[in-house]
C-alpha cells in the first residue's frame, strides 16, 4: 500500500522501509515559482503550474514493461556538449524510463506526489506494494533524490516482459486510490503505453473501456494515454476510443508525433518544446493544452499561449488586437534564447514570426483570399438570374 499524507503516511513509510522519515514543511508557492522558472517556465508559466499543482492529490504514472517495448522505434533526448537538445533512437522501454524520471524530478519541483507503477510487475499478483510494484516520490516523505533513485533502480530491474494488462492494473489502482485519496483534490492519471490492451478474459477493448470509465466515475480524475510506438494501429485503436468515451482523457502521442499534429492543425507558430511536452504528458488542467492539437488557436488563445511564453511579473495582460499583439511578440523574440522544436528537430526561436503573422490573419495571403472572395461573390450576385 501506498504512502498516504500527514501521520498515514509516517506510518506506512516507516513500516516499509524501517527508517522514520525526515518531514519536510510542504514548499511555499513562491519556492515552486522559483523552481518552475530554474527548470525554464517563464514567469507566466511558472505561476500557472504552481496554482495547478496545488490542485492535484496526486499524479499516477502506469508504466507499460511488456515484451513489445524492447522494439527500437524509440526516441529520447539528450544534451549535446555545447549545452543543446538534440533526439536520438532509443527503445521504447528507454523512451517510457526516461519519461518516468524526468517526471518524478518535474513533480517533485512543484511539490506533487506522484507514483510510478510497474505494468508487469515482478511480483504479478493483485496486491501492489510499494518499493516492490511500484515507487512513490513525494517531497514530504524526504529527500526527492534518493526517491527517484529507488525509481531509477526498480524500471533497470524491470525491463520489457509479459502482456499489456492495463485494464486489470488500472482495475487495482482504482480500488486503492479511493482508500487512500480523501481530499477531493484532483488525481491525474497518466498511462505510458506502446500497444493494444490485452485480456485473461472477454474482449479486451470494453474492458479497458469499462475500467477507464470507473476510474474517472469513482475518483476526481483526468486521464492521459501517452503512446511510445509509431505503429498506425495503435495510433487508430487509442484514437477512437478517445471518440467513443466521453470522459476528461487526452491521448498524446511522443514529443514528434504531437509537434507534427500541433503544426498540422495550424498551431505551428510557436515552438512545441519538451516543457510544453512535459506539462501535457502530466495531465494539464488548463484548457488551452488540451486544444493545441485539436485546432488552430483563436486570438484571445494565441495571446494567452503568448503570455505563458514572454509576460513578465511588471506586464499587463497581453493585448487582443492582432497587430498590437504581434508587434509585442516581436519585441520579445530579441530577448529570447533558443529552444528544442520538436517539429523541426533542432534549436529554433520560441515563436515562428511568419507563420504567427499568418495565424492572426496579418500576411498579405489571407488579405488578398478574403478580397478574392468577396469579388467572387459579387460577381456570382451580379450574373446571378
Amino acid at each position: 500500500m501506498a504512502p498516504r499524507a500527514g501521520k498515514t503516511s509516517v506510518v506506512a513509510w516507516t513500516e516499509f522501509t524501517g527508517v522514520e522519515p525526515e518531514i519536510e514543511p510542504v514548499a511555499h508557492p513562491g519556492l515552486v515559482v522559483k523552481a518552475m522558472e530554474g527548470m525554464g517556465a517563464s514567469w507566466t508559466m511558472a505561476h500557472l503550474l504552481a496554482e495547478e499543482a496545488s490542485q492535484i492529490a496526486l499524479r499516477v504514472f502506469l508504466l507499460d514493461n511488456s515484451g513489445s517495448t524492447c522494439k527500437p522505434d524509440g526516441h529520447v533526448l539528450q544534451k549535446t556538449h555545447l549545452g543543446e537538445t538534440m533526439q536520438v533512437p532509443s527503445s521504447r522501454w528507454d523512451e517510457i524510463v526516461a519519461m518516468a524520471l524526468e517526471q518524478a524530478e518535474w513533480n517533485a519541483s512543484l511539490n506533487v506526489r506522484s507514483e510510478f507503477v510497474l505494468l508487469n510487475p515482478p511480483h504479478g499478483g493483485t496486491e501492489m506494494r510499494e518499493g516492490r510494484d511500484f515507487v512513490t516520490v513525494d517531497p514530504a516523505m524526504g529527500d526527492p533524490k534518493q526517491q527517484v533513485d529507488r525509481l531509477a533502480q526498480l524500471l533497470k530491474r524491470n525491463g520489457p516482459r509479459g502482456p499489456t494488462p492495463l485494464a486489470q492494473r488500472i482495475r487495482q489502482l482504482n480500488w486503492r486510490l479511493q482508500r487512500e485519496v480523501k481530499d477531493g483534490r484532483r488525481i491525474m492519471l497518466s498511462v505510458v503505453t506502446d500497444g493494444i490492451p490485452t485480456s485473461a478474459k472477454g474482449d479486451p477493448t470494453d474492458e479497458f473501456m469499462r475500467e477507464l470509465r470507473g476510474f474517472v466515475d469513482h475518483l476526481n480524475a483526468f486521464v492521459v494515454i501517452r503512446l511510445a510506438t509509431d505503429d498506425d494501429e495503435v495510433v487508430k485503436y487509442y484514437n477512437r476510443i478517445d471518440e467513443e468515451l466521453e470522459l476528461p482523457l487526452d491521448i498524446l502521442d511522443d514529443l514528434t508525433g504531437e509537434a507534427k499534429e500541433l503544426h498540422e492543425v495550424g498551431n505551428g507558430w510557436f515552438a512545441y518544446t519538451p516543457l510544453l511536452h512535459r506539462i501535457r504528458e502530466g495531465g494539464a488542467l488548463n484548457k488551452l493544452f488540451d486544444l493545441l492539437d485539436e485546432r488552430a488557436l483563436k486570438l484571445p488563445e494565441i495571446a494567452e499561449m503568448l503570455e505563458l511564453l514572454f509576460r513578465h511579473p511588471e506586464d499587463p495582460p497581453f493585448p487582443r488586437c492582432p497587430r498590437a499583439l504581434y508587434a509585442l511578440a516581436q519585441s520579445r523574440m530579441g530577448m529570447s534564447s533558443s529552444v528544442f522544436n520538436g517539429h523541426r528537430q533542432c534549436m529554433t526561436p520560441p515563436v515562428d514570426l511568419k507563420a504567427l503573422k499568418r495565424a492572426l490573419g496579418l500576411s498579405s495571403w489571407p488579405r488578398l483570399r478574403a478580397e478574392l472572395m468577396k469579388t467572387l461573390l459579387c460577381a456570382k450576385m451580379t450574373t446571378a438570374p
